[in-house]
């Protein structure tokens, strides 16, 4: 025999206390962020960290040049700290465009690279050194992270507030038992003669 009724909560009841349907709402609320918000926030952050991902613009070519100085080693920060090839640094190199006179300046070259070693950058239009375009594979498992990580702490920030809010109606249950039982205890078990 089942002792429980399904959505007791939501029915008419003379026993049912207005906690009881805030409690239902707050339910209700939590059940739908979890099941469309979570998701939509990790989808969401997904594709602006896909959006964010330096991509070869129209006219970007690359150019050999020389390290002048030795580069930095590779900072133990972000996503160079799980080890990937693609980490840079910037270092000052010389390059010579095609069709130009040599230039100096600033690129993102390999770390810990000796000096005159000859590496490749990427240069715009213009003849300036630019960030090095993201792998389009690593871009997008990047992407896919990053959103399962948004759609987690999402589903755990509702599951939190979910949780906060039921501790909060709870306790004034409690209080109100306990006020209920201040006027009641009293007289409980004493029967007129």
């Amino acid at each position: 025999m089942r002792t429980t009724v399904r959505f007791w909560r939501w029915r008419r009841n003379t026993l049912r206390r207005r906690s009881d349907r805030a409690e239902a709402w707050v339910v209700l609320v939590a059940a739908v962020l979890l099941c469309l918000g979570a998701p939509a926030a990790g989808a969401v952050g997904g594709l602006l960290m896909a959006g964010d991902a330096p991509r070869a613009a129209a006219g970007w070519h690359q150019v050999d040049a020389v390290l002048l100085h030795r580069s930095p080693a590779a900072p133990m920060t972000g996503w160079g700290a799980l080890g990937s090839d693609s980490v840079r640094v910037a270092a000052e190199v010389r390059w010579t465009p095609p069709g130009g006179s040599p230039r100096t300046g600033e690129a993102l070259v390999p770390p810990s690279t000796p000096a005159g070693q000859q590496v490749r950058i990427w240069l715009d239009p213009k003849g300036v050194p630019q960030a090095d375009p993201t792998d389009p594979t690593q871009a997008q498992a990047r992407a896919v992270v990053f959103g399962v990580v948004t759609g987690t702490a999402t589903a755990l920030l509702v599951l939190g507030g979910r949780t906060a809010a039921v501790a909060v109606l709870n306790r004034r249950r409690f209080a109100a038992l306990d006020r209920e039982w201040a006027q009641v205890g009293p007289t409980w078990g004493h029967h007129p003669a």
